[in-house]
């Protein structure tokens, strides 16, 4: 990683120095709070805690999808319990149950259930098709399949399903009884024809938990491994830190096969033992009728989803949202305050693998827009050259972080050991984002690795894009790189060199087909050649700096969600 130049929000003295103590540093933010020591060590897994809430609130909504479809905390143990037995029952308990599913009532009855079998969790966002569907799958190599029943097509077109022997479907829609010859079985079935015996003993906090995919920004998806107390710790650190209470009512358009939708909601609301209501897509148009029906104090959005409300949403009906965690801080923030009477937070920030800078209702003002605050009082943290030499207050360099209290973030990548190895070498975990800190000891986020697009709420690998447009028979190079969108942050262009006289609406047609709708890019440039450093890097600052408003350039319609 190279550091590159930046000019801190405050002069420091002297060039580019080392720090005189060379120690990572010691978080000055909050330790833990009432929720993350409420179990002991030995049960801190949420699996305790939704025995305890089932015990305590039975009839209570834990969540609530679309507005129509209700999980109380009792029925989500219960069908917990079931989904367990039934796994036992048909041989796969204790495996890999990967979850193919959009917000929908059934993902957390199969996600514990995995978990109360002794199994593995892993979430898929449902946009996957083709290619990348494939070869998730394949990193995460599960046993059993649950699939939204809907995409169930996507599945048949896969040369294969690798060593799946079980496929769940759920929600409404006929199935097929097999797919590759693999047995087809409705949720309904899976956890309805056993009893719902509470088991004998719940998994350690140590054990494995979750194979949660990363973004993919740093060279491809990869499968993080999240222990139980992970899973535990993250949405009950952002549920003391966001200071919920059973009366809140927490609401997103989020998936839950991201850390936003898992952990600050459903997770969160777990362990407050309040409601939370999950959408299935995003409208916004609808996203404030949405709000008002649900009661919501606190929601969550993504940039650009806040500025389409704004474009679309004259005033907001009355409603009782106190506050809005909108990542990162939306253009027209103060407009969006000013119109609908709510209060916009955004400082904060996590990865998939660790979950450092929780969101608070509380806003540290008088500071740069690009602060995220303190690091909390558990882990140490700093920022290194490519060396991994820390770095003095003001100067630029990769944001490392290393907790220090067990199973505190996730433990590598599944099946990866050298990318282990490189993200985790010197005892630190290294982020591969860019940033510094202040005097003070707040952390500033700057930019995301160079390989990273953000685009509608999604992370976007540039390899990953590029991998699939080389799969094209006319393709023989390929660049995918960020361009600005009108809303913030990012739209996707694609450059590619062709071998022969193909069409460009014809390679777009075919991505189309072959890519989740949020990668497929709004750009497409056909180039005699990619320029490259001595190293065969492509310099895709160069084909950036030469714009967008040339003939060359073919745009397509950028479908938002």
């Amino acid at each position: 990683m190279s550091v590159v130049p930046h000019t801190p929000s405050a002069p420091v003295e002297g060039a580019r120095r080392l720090a005189a103590d060379p120690r990572l540093l010691r978080g000055t933010g909050p330790g833990f709070g009432p929720l993350a020591k409420r179990f002991p060590r030995e049960e801190r897994t949420l699996l305790h805690v939704l025995r305890a809430q089932a015990e305590a609130f039975p009839d209570r909504d834990w969540l609530v999808f679309d507005g129509q479809d209700h999980l109380t905390f009792g029925a989500a143990e219960e069908l917990s319990r079931r989904v367990a037995a039934g796994l036992a029952t048909r041989g796969v308990a204790g495996g890999r149950v990967a979850l193919l599913l959009r917000n929908q009532v059934e993902f957390m009855p199969l996600f514990l259930g995995a978990l109360v079998a002794g199994g593995v969790a892993a979430p898929m966002n449902p946009e996957l098709r083709g290619q990348l569907l494939a070869l998730l799958l394949q990193r995460c190599d599960p046993e059993v399949l649950a699939v939204r029943t809907d995409l169930v097509p996507r599945l048949a077109e896969l040369p294969s399903l690798g060593g799946v022997r079980l496929v769940v479907t759920c929600g409404d829609g006929l199935a097929p009884g097999d797919v590759h010859g693999i047995p087809v079985v409705a949720f309904e079935e899976l956890a309805g024809a056993d009893p719902a015996e509470a088991p004998e003993s719940l998994p350690l906090p140590s054990d494995l938990a979750v194979l949660m995919f990363t973004s993919g920004t740093s060279g491809g998806s990869k499968a993080a491994m999240w222990p139980h107390h992970y899973l535990y710790l993250a949405s009950a650190a952002a549920s003391d830190a966001l200071g919920h209470t059973p009366d809140d009512v927490l609401s997103t358009p989020l998936q839950m096969c991201h850390i936003a939708g898992l952990q600050v909601f459903a997770g969160s609301a777990l362990h407050v033992g309040c409601t939370a209501h999950l959408k299935s897509s995003f409208s916004a148009r609808n996203w404030w009728r949405e709000i008002a029906a649900d009661g919501a104090t606190f929601a969550m959005l993504m940039g650009p989803m806040a500025a389409m409300i704004l474009d679309s949403v004259p005033e907001a009906p009355d409603h009782r949202l106190a506050h809005v965690y909108v990542l990162p801080q939306p253009l027209g923030r103060v407009e969006f305050e000013r119109r609908y009477g709510t209060t916009v937070i955004w400082q904060g920030w996590g990865m998939t693998e660790i979950f450092p800078h929780l969101p608070r209702k509380e806003r540290i003002e008088a500071v740069p827009a690009d602060t995220i605050g303190p690091a909390p009082a558990w882990v140490d943290h700093g920022v290194v050259d490519e060396f991994d030499r820390m770095l003095a207050p003001g100067e630029l360099g990769e944001l490392v972080y290393r907790p220090l209290i067990p199973d505190a973030m996730a433990r590598g990548y599944f099946g990866d050991p050298d990318t282990t190895n490189r993200a985790f070498r010197n005892f630190m975990f290294h982020t591969g984002d860019l940033g510094y800190y202040d005097a003070e000891g707040r952390v500033h986020f700057v930019m995301r690795n160079q390989d990273g697009i953000r685009r509608r709420g999604e992370n976007i690998s540039a390899v990953e894009l590029e991998n699939v447009a080389l799969g094209h028979p006319s393709v023989t190079d390929a660049a995918a790189y960020a361009v600005p969108a009108e809303l913030g942050e990012q739209e996707v262009k694609l450059d590619l060199v062709l071998r022969d006289d193909t069409d460009l609406d014809v390679v777009h047609e075919w991505l189309r087909a072959q890519l989740p709708r949020y990668m497929v890019p709004r750009y497409l440039e056909s180039r005699a050649e990619l320029p490259r450093t001595p190293s065969q890097r492509v310099e895709k600052y160069k084909l950036a700096a030469d714009g967008l408003e040339r003939p060359a350039v073919r745009e397509y319609d950028p479908r938002r969600p």
